[in-house]
């Protein structure tokens, strides 16, 4: 019994900061950039956001970062994680879905 209340519990959510960076062509170089910005997200670690072509281009989209001279999008590290709630909606044994 207690074993099917943990399986059915919910996701946590987190607020997060990251630091995203990425390469703008310009001429025949490229010049690097680099962001932080903080969102809620359901996402447990910097890996599963990078393997996420989802969130990858929520995140550029955010940035207004839709043109074709962007490159090498990725989320490079993690300032701080603040857990805020639980979700409802998504099971935490759902999480590699």
């Amino acid at each position: 019994m207690e074993q099917e209340q943990q399986s059915d519990k919910g996701q946590m959510i987190y607020l997060i900061q990251i630091k995203v960076a990425y390469k703008t062509k310009r001429g025949n170089g490229y010049i690097n950039n680099y962001r932080t910005m903080e969102f809620p997200t359901r996402m447990k670690s910097l890996e599963d956001m990078n393997a996420s072509p989802e969130m990858i281009m929520k995140l550029m989209a955010s940035l207004k970062l839709t043109s074709k001279k962007i490159y090498d999008f990725h989320v490079t590290e993690e300032l701080y994680r603040k857990e805020i709630s639980e979700s409802f909606a998504h099971k935490d044994k759902d999480y590699n879905k």
